[in-house]
Order: structure tokens, then sequence, then C-alpha cells
């Protein structure tokens, strides 16, 4: 691989990995649970957000270090990675004193992906 494409490749992955270290940090505060207990609809909602940004970096990633890829594949390769993700936290917030995993956030997590990686497609091409 050529310097110049190694430098494109990292520099397109490098805001979704810093905001996936964001989100697994943010999950593993206990404290946060707590509010979040008593407004159901909020949490899917800030999740929803959370992964559409997310959908939409993973998605630019994927453009960037597979471009030869039709978008729909870049579209489903970006949607998939920040889903997997979605589960791994949920998995890990059932670790976490006072957290639990919840089957409703991954499904907000999914949705939000996919409206980020639609958006991001829509706004590149």
């Amino acid at each position: 691989m050529k310097r110049e494409r190694i430098k494109t490749v990292i520099l397109a992955w490098l805001p979704a990995i810093l905001y996936m270290a964001l989100i697994f940090a943010l999950s593993s505060i206990p404290v946060l649970a707590s509010y979040s207990k008593h407004l159901p609809f909020r949490d899917k909602g800030a999740h929803f957000l959370e992964y559409a940004i997310l959908g939409a970096l993973t998605t630019h990633a994927s453009g960037r270090t597979f471009p030869e890829l039709h978008r729909a594949r870049v579209f489903l390769f970006g949607v998939a990675l920040a889903t997997v993700f979605g589960i791994s936290d949920e998995l890990h917030q059932a670790f976490v004193p006072g957290r639990r995993a919840d089957f409703g956030d991954i499904i907000a997590d999914f949705l939000g992906a996919a409206v980020g990686g639609l958006v991001r497609l829509t706004i590149r091409r």
C-alpha cells in the first residue's frame, strides 16, 4: 500500500475510532444510567442520534477505504460495523454497575446507524 493511501485510510477511520472510544467511555460510567431510567424514549432518541453520527462516520470511512465498492456495499459495511459496535457496547454495559444491556437500545442503534449512513451517502455524492 502506498504511503499516501495509508494516510488516507488512517485519516478516514480516525474520527470513527475516536468516537467509538468516546461511546465506550461514556457507557462505562454507572452514574449516567440513572438519568435515563425514567425517560425510556429519550434514552432511545439519544441512542439513535449517537449511532446516526457513528453510522455516518463509519460509512464515510468505508467509502474512503474501499472507493471501488458500490455505494450500497459501502453503506452496508458502514452500518453493519456501527451496529456490531452497538451490540458489543450493550454487552459491555451488562457488566457496568447500574447499567444493563437493552435490546431496544440495539434497535435504536441500528436505525440511527442506517439513517446516518444514508445521510452520509446522500451528502457525499
